[in-house]
C-alpha cells in the first residue's frame, strides 16, 4: 500500500511539474524580455550593463523594437537568428536589408515557443494591420501588412531582394513543416502604402489578399485533418 502511494503521489508530483516548469519558464523570460524593452526605450547605459549577467545577450545586442498592437506584439530585435536570438525576441536575418531601410527587411519569431509568445499568433495577421519598428538611431518606420503566405522552408520569396523597403516577417506554420510569412509596405503619413501602387490599387489587393488567405488556411486545416486521420488509421498520429 505505502509503495502503492508513493509511486501516486510521485506521478502527482511529476504531472505538476509538467504543467508548472513551462509556465515559469515563459514568465521569466517575458519578464526578461520586458527588461530588455524598457532598456533599449530608456537609454540606460552604464549603471545597469551588467543587470543581466545570467544570459548570453546583454542589452547591447538589442538592433531595435518591433510592435504589432492589434496582436499584442512587442518584442525586442537582435542581429542573427540563432537558438540565442529567437529564444530571447525576434531575429534579424543578417543577409538581408537593415531596420527602416531600403530592401528587403526579414525578421523571424518563434512560433509556440515554451519561453514566450514571440511570433505565435502572427498567423492572426490581417492585410492592412500595422507593424513599427524602431531602430538603434531611434527612427520608426510604420508598416502596414499586404501579403500573406504559407510557403515551403527553402522559398526564394521571404528573402527575395527588392529596390523598395520592405518588412518581411515569417514565423513556423504546420508542425514546423511550412512558414507563415507576412509582406509588409511602409505607411505614407496619410495613412497609405508608400509604394508604388495607387490607392485604389492598394485596396483591391487588401481584399484579394483577405480572400487568399481564407482559402490558404482552410486548405491547410482540411490538409492536417485528412493527414492526422491517415496517420491514426496507420497506428500513428502526427
Amino acid at each position: 500500500m505505502r509503495k502503492n502511494r508513493k509511486s501516486t503521489a510521485g506521478i502527482i508530483l511529476l504531472g505538476i511539474a509538467i504543467v508548472v516548469i513551462p509556465f515559469l519558464l515563459r514568465m521569466r523570460q517575458e519578464q526578461d524580455t520586458q527588461m530588455y524593452v524598457k532598456e533599449f526605450e530608456e537609454e540606460e547605459h552604464e549603471e545597469n550593463a551588467d543587470k543581466k549577467k545570467d544570459s548570453l545577450l546583454s542589452k547591447e545586442d538589442v538592433i531595435g523594437i518591433i510592435e504589432i498592437p492589434d496582436l499584442n506584439i512587442k518584442y525586442p530585435i537582435f542581429e542573427g537568428t540563432g537558438n540565442t536570438q529567437l529564444n530571447e525576441g525576434i531575429g534579424h536575418m543578417t543577409e538581408t536589408a537593415g531596420l527602416c531601410g531600403k530592401g528587403n527587411c526579414v525578421l523571424a519569431g518563434h512560433n509556440g515557443s515554451r519561453r514566450g509568445v514571440y511570433f505565435t499568433y502572427l498567423g492572426n495577421i490581417e492585410a492592412g494591420t500595422r507593424v513599427k519598428i524602431t531602430n538603434k538611431k531611434r527612427v520608426t518606420h510604420e508598416y502596414m501588412a499586404q501579403e500573406m503566405r504559407v510557403v515551403s522552408p527553402y522559398d526564394e520569396w521571404v528573402t527575395e531582394e527588392s529596390e523598395d523597403e520592405i518588412l518581411t516577417l515569417f514565423t513556423c506554420a504546420c508542425h514546423g513543416t511550412r512558414r507563415f510569412v507576412a509582406k509588409c509596405v511602409p505607411v505614407t503619413e496619410g495613412g497609405g502604402y508608400r509604394g508604388t501602387a495607387g490607392t485604389s490599387w492598394a485596396r483591391l489587393r487588401i481584399l484579394w489578399q483577405r480572400w487568399r488567405n481564407y482559402l490558404t488556411f482552410r486548405t491547410s486545416w482540411w490538409r492536417g485533418m485528412k493527414n492526422t486521420r491517415l496517420s491514426v488509421v496507420a497506428g500513428g498520429y502526427i
